[in-house]
């Protein structure tokens, strides 16, 4: 499970933030000056299960300020340098490693779950683990494109073109740009319990998987007893943790239907669930319909939108926009 570190004042959280706006700042000037560095792995072996290794839904950033990491993958690795970035691809299993490289290792991630952006430093443990320091969260109505400049960068990555080095560019810039101007513009005030409610999601988010993920382990981690939590939760959010847990496993689950070729057992271990029938009856609850229903009904919709024409021109005298009544009617039906 991944874990906070101790915090024992929440007066650095204005110097937190501070680190994030000289990191997006330092890398944009980098990108302006044709001096950037940063590794993307390929996407091999995606959403699969391999020890010691995590995936993720959508793609995280990495921002490497001191010491280095290791990452490794379930065919290669690679090492990522101070002042380096890496783009990690939704999907790929990896591996990390803290490198203190002879100065503390510290770097900053942002992370995409459930419609806000998580931004944390990260340093090590004596064993080498990263473990997260301070982590804040942002709402934006950017939130879709930044993940999408990310996508869109793993899919350029490999495509060797004087082209495509410009277009991922053009994208690196508009991420962290945007996500200068989030955290610039966003006040950062001291801990508080309703952070505690969004630092209690993010675990839930981050260790979804988890099957036997629940209150008592959220709440110690949180330093608050399993009562309190639950409380706190239901007040802020107005549902239960294990609602909330739940809601999330079945909205990964549904992310997974509808962008991977994964079996409906594996994407039900995915989401955090060891019995696979058990996740088709909490599925059905949630949506009314089993998960291979649901993959034939979005195949189904692919076809219909397939025969759709593919130009419509509008006719002055008839006002019908050239199409066919039953084209009209069928187009009408899927509104």
């Amino acid at each position: 499970m991944i874990v906070f570190n101790p915090v024992v004042s929440p007066s650095p959280r204005l110097e937190v933030r501070g680190l994030f706006i000289e990191a997006f700042r330092g890398q944009i000037a980098a990108l302006e000056r044709n001096t950037a560095t940063f590794r993307v792995p390929q996407t091999r072996h995606l959403y699969e299960r391999h020890l010691g290794m995590a995936y993720h839904f959508k793609p995280e950033l990495f921002i490497q300020r001191q010491g280095a990491t290791d990452f490794s993958f379930p065919d290669r690795s690679f090492r990522l340098g101070a002042g380096e970035i890496c783009i990690m691809p939704k999907g790929v299993p990896h591996g990390e490693v803290a490198r203190s490289e002879g100065r503390s290792f510290e770097n900053v991630v942002v992370c995409y779950y459930n419609e806000t952006v998580a931004i944390h430093v990260a340093h090590a443990d004596p064993e080498g683990r990263p473990y997260v320091e301070d982590i804040h969260f942002y709402t934006t109505p950017f939130f879709s494109d930044l993940v999408e400049y990310l996508n869109r960068i793993c899919e350029l990555r490999f495509t060797r073109t004087p082209a495509c080095d410009t277009a991922i560019k053009g994208l690196m810039l508009a991420e962290l740009a945007l996500l200068l101007a989030i955290v610039e513009g966003s006040a950062s005030g001291r801990f508080s319990e309703t952070e505690r409610v969004f630092r209690c999601q993010w675990l839930i988010r981050n260790n979804i998987a988890d099957a036997e993920l629940g209150v008592d382990e959220l709440a110690a981690q949180l330093h608050c007893s399993p009562n309190h939590l639950s409380k706190l939760f239901h007040e802020q959010t107005g549902e239960r943790i294990v609602e909330y847990i739940t809601r999330v496993r079945i909205g990964n689950a549904l992310d997974a239907l509808r962008h991977t070729n994964l079996s409906v057992k594996e994407i039900a271990v995915a989401s955090g669930f060891n019995d696979p029938n058990y996740f088709a009856r909490v599925f059905r609850k949630s949506t009314g319909r089993s998960p291979v229903e649901f993959r034939h009904d979005l195949a189904r919709v692919a076809c219909v939108r397939e025969q759709e024409p593919k130009a419509v021109y509008f006719d002055r005298e008839e006002h019908d926009f050239g199409l066919r009544p039953e084209v009209m009617a069928r187009a009408e039906s899927a509104l």
